[in-house]
């Protein structure tokens, strides 16, 4: 068998790749890469024949443009309100069967106002509407 000699820069660059081995295995990442150096071809064989994906793809790489030009002190705020309304979204989606909605005319609107989930509700979307308006005259794409 032949011999190895680790240089002192070796050493530090193994001690690296083991850090950087932890970081991915810490963040459930590292069976992911493994996967892609192993598969990495078929995957992106795979990818390229699905339309979907390309075209799905497309539309993220939109919805990310005006992220990536936002102010970086504007990102926590957007993360914690994207945690909110998303999470209480799937909440509320998970205690909801579309299928058993009742059909609700003008009196049952008001009805339901009297439900201080419903105001809650109503006020988040209102206040959301309001500000999407306001952004709609002053966004500019970049």
């Amino acid at each position: 068998m032949a011999e190895i000699t680790i240089t002192e820069e070796d050493a530090r660059v193994i001690q690296e790749l083991i850090t950087v081995a932890r970081h991915l295995k810490a963040g459930g990442y590292l069976s992911l890469v493994t996967e892609l150096t192993t598969n990495g071809d078929l995957l992106l064989e795979h990818l390229a024949n699905e339309r979907a994906i390309i075209r799905g793809l497309g539309l993220a790489e939109a919805a990310m443009d005006p992220i990536k030009n936002m102010p970086p002190e504007k990102m926590p705020k957007l993360r914690y309100h994207i945690l909110h309304v998303v999470g209480a979204l799937i909440e509320a989606l998970s205690e909801t069967d579309p299928k058993a909605a009742p059909k609700v005319g003008m009196f049952g609107a008001l009805k339901y106002l009297n439900d201080p989930h419903v105001q809650k509700g109503l006020g988040f979307l209102l206040t959301l509407a309001k500000n999407l308006g306001k952004a709609l005259d002053e966004y500019e794409p970049r």
